[in-house]
């Protein structure tokens, strides 16, 4: 996973890729080309079928070594530890803007949570192939404890909801897919299965999950109300919101890791996962979270329009430098 891969030409010409996806399913929903509801349907066939086929398919063609398990398992941390420090940090910011609870809440919960699978995995698979994915979903993981804890209490927190509602969602099929795709690697069974029957049928199936998440992403915005976006430049709190999700956060981690990796606690290829796994536009997650506990729904939907926007830009300059300290 060469850092050559991580030029500002190639992520900005997969970025406009991806966006082209994201921008046939928002004018397939938006003129009612698709049915409403496809948006939901694409996404629980996103989460129950092609990805854990994905995981399942890279787990077996990867040439994934100890080392390898080892950086991700740092990746998992990293995920974890630093997610908890930018809830911390986030907490003054919220009460100096004096949001209401739903939209304070939404606002933390947006500042973490980036489309970590959507948008991320499809970027990692286009730049670094199959370890790119697999380093991709070690961060998840870490990410994925937070979010359907922490993330649940914070969308729920103005009602008292607790965070036993989404601890459910942490053993899902995609945790699930991993842990059999980790046993097939360490029993040497993947070797075995690699070309085979069941691995060109889970790879087939596996690489639906990139232009279904993208429409997905369209989906999801052309699903927003009409109203949402008409007062779009007054909304300062969600643009704040953004640029502290894409360039301030990945930005002061990336001075930590950096010094992690001269210190030689972590590889080089760990930082640049890592940093780049925090530069992501908010995840889409976060909206079906907060609409599911009454939360700020449309703030919501804001935050993910015009983080995912300004990710044209962001996501290659955090690339560029990523690549002028390393």
């Amino acid at each position: 996973m060469p850092i050559d891969h991580l030029n500002t030409g190639t992520i900005l010409t997969q970025i406009l890729i991806l966006f082209l996806l994201a921008a046939i399913g928002y004018v397939s929903g938006k003129t009612g080309y698709l049915p409403e509801k496809t948006g939901f349907v694409t996404s629980k066939l996103v989460m129950r079928i092609t990805m854990p086929a994905l995981i399942l398919s890279k787990m077996l063609s990867a040439d994934f070594s100890a080392d390898n398990y080892f950086d991700g398992l740092k990746l998992m941390g990293i995920a974890f530890v630093f997610l908890l420090l930018i809830y911390v940090f986030t907490l003054p910011f919220t009460k100096i803007m004096k949001l209401e609870d739903k939209s304070r809440n939404v606002y933390s919960m947006q500042t973490l949570f980036g489309n970590v699978i959507f948008f991320a995995f499809p970027l990692f698979e286009a730049l670094f192939g199959d370890i790119g994915v697999l380093y991709a979903l070690f961060f998840n993981i870490g990410n994925d404890l937070l979010l359907w804890t922490l993330g649940v209490y914070l969308a729920g927190k103005h009602k008292g909801s607790g965070i036993a509602n989404g601890l459910k969602h942490i053993f899902n099929a995609n945790m699930i897919m991993f842990l059999v795709g980790t046993v097939l690697v360490l029993t040497k069974v993947s070797e075995k299965l690699r070309g085979g029957v069941l691995y060109q049928t889970v790879d087939m199936i596996g690489a639906a999950t990139s232009p279904l998440s993208m429409l997905f992403i369209g989906l999801v915005l052309a699903g927003a109300k009409s109203g949402f976006f008409k007062n779009m430049g007054k909304k300062l709190v969600v643009v704040m919101m953004s640029v502290q999700k894409l360039l301030i956060a990945p930005i002061l981690i990336g001075a930590i890791l950096l010094f992690a990796v001269k210190q030689g606690w972590i590889s080089d290829v760990v930082m640049m996962v890592a940093v780049m796994q925090f530069a992501m536009p908010v995840g889409t997650l976060t909206v079906s979270i907060a609409a599911e506990y009454d939360s700020d729904y449309e703030m919501a939907a804001q935050g993910v329009f015009v983080s995912t926007l300004l990710s044209i830009v962001t996501l290659p300059l955090i690339a560029y430098l990523i690549k002028l300290v390393l």
